[in-house]
């Protein structure tokens, strides 16, 4: 095993303002990502209720927030989005244009600076012409494709600000020659694949000038831009990453989470908060907004509707089809979809058979009904043990953390002078992971393969970027078990069982999409430099609630 190149690994932010400067980076894709919400279901403690159901409120528009499970790490602009979307849902959007009224309208919306020129949207400017553009690719309606477009008129805007800046302070300027050739060249004026002077003559002047500004905007900053991302790379730098690939090193490691707590401990931990695990049996009803929850619940008070009826017909959760019914919960579970975590406590000391009433949850309102009343789980019960361990695993792992770095160490010895790896961690009761071989990667390099692509299980790729844990792992003999290394609240014990070179059809290839790649890095780091500048000041967020979703400070 050699080298993986990414060839995807392009933030948003990037793809979309090259995407919109006609120069989309190599395998850059445009994601708008989605947080959800999974519970596992507890059904099989509630007699006669088979539940392979999952959890998710909100499931039918896909609207409900998150918990996190085994995927690449939030950037803050992503966190930032998923913040702005959850805002957006509650707003009712009429119209996401600003109304300008006559061409001579002096109406502008401040969106931000750079360098202290104004990032602003004003009639036919540039981030009003961006506007128009993304509008155009983007044919989705709402809010979250209102954000998305005006988010990304803003970004090019703000791009192609700095970037004349950068032309400006290079004394780059555009002659009527290159202009006209621009313009020419451009095919705005063909006819029949051909310049036709006298489709030129019957464009308007308005029309011609309107060409003549965009060119003379883009031709200076596409200068800079080739100048910058087409810079040559030494062949120093290919050979030193092809030597980074020759060092791929294949492991085994056993891994020591809460699983692996003691069940004598771990019902101490469960009758020490007997609250967290008690249990209630529910059926539930998901709607947009309180005022429709409201009207539904006095539907279902009033006789003219069941709740299995309204849940049918209203809910959007994935138990809608079932009318509602969700089967039996741990009181830790619940709270995670109530806006207020204590409003729980109303839910259980609601009447078996009574409707709740309506609860506010992260993306809506939610109806409940009580099917059975609260009762404390069994803790002598194997799978609630694996229930309250996994509780404490992710939510209160300082709990086992010194137990498992000793158990580790203990394994990390005994497998030391073991045969076999695989047998000594079957015996100390803990699982294996195998990893094929992976080049040193500690940066994350889109040139090299990462535990990302190797690792099935995850706690490698935890400590990817972790220089000691790397050091470790790259440092120890081969056929030797490393020290245990702390890694996504649990400790994993690691024996290196080989090292490979990186073979001559992989090199090849590195060789050959090397260049494209190196483009595509320049491409990434000019933007990011741009958008991470103390020049840039972005009031985005501000203007865009305010001046286009009608949300303000007072509203």
């Amino acid at each position: 095993m050699g080298i993986i190149v990414s060839m995807s690994n392009i933030d948003t932010r990037t793809a979309t303002v090259l995407f919109f400067w006609g120069c989309p980076p190599m395998g850059a894709l445009l994601i708008c990502a989605r947080k959800r919400s999974y519970m596992p279901s507890k059904d099989s403690k509630t007699p006669g209720k088979d539940d392979a159901n999952v959890v998710k409120f909100n499931a039918k528009d896909e609207k409900q927030a998150v918990k996190e499970k085994n995927r690449p790490g939030l950037t803050v602009s992503k966190i930032v989005t998923y913040v702005i979307l959850a805002l957006l849902a509650i707003v009712m959007v009429f119209g996401v244009f600003p109304s300008f009224g006559s061409r001579g309208s002096s109406s502008n919306i401040e969106f931000g600076s750079y360098d202290g020129t104004p990032i602003e949207f004003s009639y036919g400017n540039y981030f009003y012409r961006q506007y128009q553009q993304q509008a155009q690719q983007n044919k989705a309606t709402g809010d979250a494709a209102a954000y998305q477009i005006w988010r990304g008129a803003f970004e090019s805007t703000v791009f192609q600000t700095a970037m004349s800046k950068k032309a400006g302070d290079a004394g780059i300027r555009v002659v009527d020659e290159t202009l006209n050739k621009a313009i020419i060249d451009s095919g705005v004026y063909d006819k029949d694949g051909k310049f036709d002077i006298a489709t030129y003559e019957k464009a308007s002047i308005e029309s011609k000038n309107q060409v003549k500004v965009r060119y003379e905007e883009s031709l200076p900053v596409q200068m800079v831009v080739n100048d910058v991302t087409s810079i040559l790379s030494a062949p120093a730098e290919l050979d030193y990453i092809v030597q980074m690939g020759d060092t791929a090193r294949s492991f085994e490691y056993a891994v020591f989470d809460s699983s692996a707590y003691p069940d004598d401990l771990t019902r101490q931990y469960a009758q020490a908060n007997p609250a967290l695990f008690t249990l209630i049996d529910i059926s539930v009803i998901s709607l947009a907004d309180e005022a429709t929850a409201q009207s539904v619940r006095a539907s279902i008070e009033s006789g003219s509707t069941t709740f299995e009826e309204a849940a049918k017909t209203n809910s959007r959760d994935s138990f809608a089809a079932e009318g509602g019914r969700a089967g039996t919960w741990y009181l830790y579970e619940l709270q995670d979809n109530f806006s207020v975590p204590e409003e729980v406590n109303v839910l259980y000391s609601t009447a078996v058979g009574q409707v709740s009433q309506a609860f506010a949850a992260p993306n809506g309102y939610v109806l409940y009904r009580v099917e059975q009343a609260p009762f404390l789980a069994d803790f002598e019960d194997s799978e609630v043990l694996a229930d309250v361990k996994a509780y404490i695993g992710t939510r209160d792992a300082e709990v086992v953390t010194a137990y498992l770095e000793g158990k580790a160490q203990e394994f990390a010895a005994v497998a030391a002078l073991a045969e076999d790896f695989a047998a000594a961690a079957e015996e100390a009761g803990v699982q294996t992971v195998s990893v094929e071989a992976t080049p040193v990667n500690v940066g994350g390099s889109n040139y090299l393969a990462g535990f990302s692509y190797t690792d099935m299980g995850g706690y490698l790729n935890a400590v990817a970027n972790d220089t000691e844990a790397m050091k470790t792992l790259y440092t120890t003999p081969v056929g030797e078990v490393s020290t245990p290394l702390a890694a996504n609240n649990a400790f994993i014990v690691a024996k290196v069982t080989g090292e490979s070179a990186m073979d001559t059809e992989m090199s090849d290839y590195l060789k050959l999409v090397y260049p494209y790649m190196s483009q595509s890095q320049s491409q990434q780091d000019l933007i990011q430099s741009i958008f991470t500048s103390g020049k840039l000041e972005d009031n985005f967020l501000t203007a865009f609630m305010e001046n286009i979703m009608g949300v303000g400070a007072s509203n």
